[in-house]
């Protein structure tokens, strides 16, 4: 799990890392017009032919190709016991983000014809890619990443109620007040597109009302500081555990709807992808090889 995390971290810090180079270093190239780019003197390495540009674009290319390795991962036995599927989702969205982003500075911010629809489709990949994980978080998980059983999620709404119970020593009003404050059945009164604005608005406000339980505890209960994080945190998995079970139809609903959405597009962005490849060899448009 650490490993995991770290390398994420890892990761993401060189993509930030890559952003940075690239815009700082090609800046000048990428704002000069089409006109004036040929004379730039950036242009022979960082045009999309040259040793730069090329580069990038191949290896947004690798990353894109590779983050399909997830869908087989998932769909064939021979793969479904090879890793946590948590961790190759992580790797698959690592991927889906840096290999558009690479390929974005490949073109130098010009496409079109059937460049911008690989583009615009490779866009919408993305986009709903981060909706899609975000559905797929709501849906409780095992540490394994399997989905869990209704008996299983019972179990586990049971010891949190029952680890709240102790931390509070029985104190009905306050477990009362902290089921107020996060609201975690709430989500039960919307459904579809209502469900996903009521959470991401619940999501987005947690710390502060994460700070809030914390401020009331303090206040009424005059328990330490290391006591307070402790009930805050157990009310606020509760109550993420309780609206995730209420909400847990819904997601499988949208998913549905979501790959309906995501997988042509995904489709039609590798095609179109493929072809630009094969016709740059074609015409002889080689890196360093």
């Amino acid at each position: 799990m650490i490993l995991h995390r770290l390398s994420l971290v890892l990761l993401y810090a060189l993509t930030l890392a890559a952003i940075i180079y690239l815009a700082v270093e090609g800046g000048g190239y990428y704002g000069a017009s089409e006109v004036d780019r040929p004379h730039h003197p950036l242009h022979e390495a960082w045009k999309p032919s040259g040793i730069i540009g090329h580069g990038i674009g191949i290896i947004g290319s690798l990353l894109m190709l590779i983050l399909l390795l997830y869908s087989v991962r998932k769909r064939f036995r021979f793969m479904q016991k090879r890793g946590n599927i948590r961790y190759w989702l992580n790797y698959h969205i690592w991927m889906g983000i840096t290999g558009p982003i690479l390929v974005l500075f490949h073109t130098t911010f010009k496409f079109g014809g059937l460049v911008a629809v690989s583009f615009w489709s490779m866009a919408a990949v993305a986009l709903s890619g981060i909706f899609g994980r975000y559905l797929y978080m709501q849906i409780p998980r095992s540490l394994s990443g399997n989905e869990l059983s209704a008996a299983e999620l019972e179990q586990q709404e049971h010891q949190f109620s029952n680890k709240l119970w102790e931390e509070l020593k029985g104190k009905e009003e306050w477990i009362e007040r902290l089921t107020d404050v996060y609201g975690g059945r709430q989500v039960s009164r919307s459904s579809g597109v209502e469900s996903i604005i009521f959470l991401l608005f619940r999501d987005l406000t947690m710390p502060l009302r994460f700070a809030r339980v914390k401020h009331m505890l303090s206040e009424s209960l005059g328990v330490t500081a290391a006591e307070v994080r402790q009930i805050a945190g157990v009310a606020r998995k509760r109550a993420q555990l309780e609206r995730r079970i209420s909400f847990l139809k819904t997601a499988h609903t949208l998913l549905h709807h979501w790959h309906i959405f995501h997988r042509p597009f995904a489709v039609v962005m590798l095609i179109i992808m493929l072809v630009h490849v094969v016709v740059t060899i074609v015409f002889g448009y080689k890196w360093i090889f």
